[in-house]
């Protein structure tokens, strides 16, 4: 039986936001052919439906991959999981609904939006950077990439601001 819960450190570490991420070598999609990054074990561990679970070798070695119109998640040499792999939604990937971002602390694309359409901005970074002082944050085991989900947070709120505005100078 394999120990899924292990987390190979192949290169060294780093400080990634609140996350710990080991840098390895990123892969290509073997669907859509872009870059798709390493995911820890532990991701994989905690998020994959145990009998996709058990029909895997190793949870090691897997990459994954963010491309909103790809329909795999992760990938190993021949192995791909797709979306009814896993226990969560991937809000990353089009057609997600809630198309959640953080995990740990509950922002969608949903929520953020509205408050933009309210206040004109998105307190998500600020919410998200305090929470992760206390009580911090578990990307590594609930976030479908094992990564700290404020680079996706702020490319969201960019991509929702530019929309609100071409929103309203319709309406002008």
């Amino acid at each position: 039986m394999s120990d899924f819960s292990s987390d190979t450190e192949d290169v060294s570490t780093k400080k990634s936001g609140c996350c710990i991420s080991k840098q390895k070598k990123s892969q290509t999609c073997p669907e859509c052919m872009k870059p798709a990054k390493p995911v820890p074990a532990v991701t994989l561990a905690h998020l994959l439906i145990p009998t996709a679970k058990a029909a895997i070798g190793s949870l090691e070695n897997f990459h994954f991959c963010k491309t909103p119109d790809c329909d795999v998640i992760y990938f190993q040499e021949e192995t791909i999981l797709r979306q009814d792999d896993l226990i969560v939604t991937v809000g990353l990937k089009e057609g997600a609904i809630p198309a959640t971002i953080c995990y740990c602390f509950g922002w969608t694309k949903e929520k953020i939006e509205k408050e933009i359409k309210t206040y004109g901005k998105s307190f998500a970074p600020e919410d998200i950077k305090a929470k992760m002082k206390d009580p911090g944050c578990s990307c590594k085991t609930l976030n479908p990439s094992g990564r700290c989900c404020l680079g996706d947070i702020s490319k969201a709120i960019k991509e929702l601001s530019i929309f609100e505005k071409k929103e309203i100078n319709l309406l002008r």
